[in-house]
């Protein structure tokens, strides 16, 4: 039999879990405004500096709160009658969890210094650039599926849909 929790290490566990979800949520939603923000620019600096923000956001409301409510989650769900592999909807809710975090380290991090780049060697005129734009546009996708992903994920959390994983 696996190891269970205490009731009070659980609410801890359960606790820190929330707390990185709205942390991650917080920044995508933050990454999501800025970037729609983005055309509003008035100027290079202005340009830079918002890009800068949204790689600020990225490092650290996205990746720290994201690996945390992973971490969390696994622990939470093996440490709990709910299993890793127990439950289709835990295991959707890794499935996407673990999706939206690789997208971001293989491919915002890099779309974010890319754009700053852009910005630092064109300023304001970088808009104009069909690369900055379609980067801009990958980015701003990217924060909706993810968004979405989050919003997904809470309404799976609490219907807990699909029952149990047939053995």
């Amino acid at each position: 039999m696996a190891k269970r929790l205490s009731l009070g290490k659980k609410q801890l566990l359960v606790s820190i879990h929330v707390i990185a979800v709205a942390a991650w949520f917080g920044g995508t939603v933050g990454m999501l405004l800025l970037g729609l923000y983005l055309k509003n620019a008035a100027d290079g600096e202005q340009l830079y500096y918002t890009l800068l923000s949204m790689h600020v956001i990225d490092e650290n409301l996205l990746k720290y709160p994201a690996l945390l409510t992973l971490i969390t989650g696994i622990m939470l769900s093996v440490w709990t009658q709910w299993g890793l592999v127990k439950h289709y909807w835990v295991v959707i809710k890794l499935v996407l969890t673990i999706t939206i975090i690789m997208l971001g380290i293989l491919f915002l991090n890099n779309w974010l210094s890319y754009l700053e780049e852009l910005a630092v060697k064109f300023g304001f005129v970088a808009l104009q650039n069909q690369d900055f734009q379609s980067t801009w546009l990958s980015i701003r996708i990217m924060s909706s599926f993810n968004l979405l992903c989050l919003i997904v994920m809470v309404f799976i959390t609490y219907f807990k849909p699909f029952g149990k994983i047939k053995k």
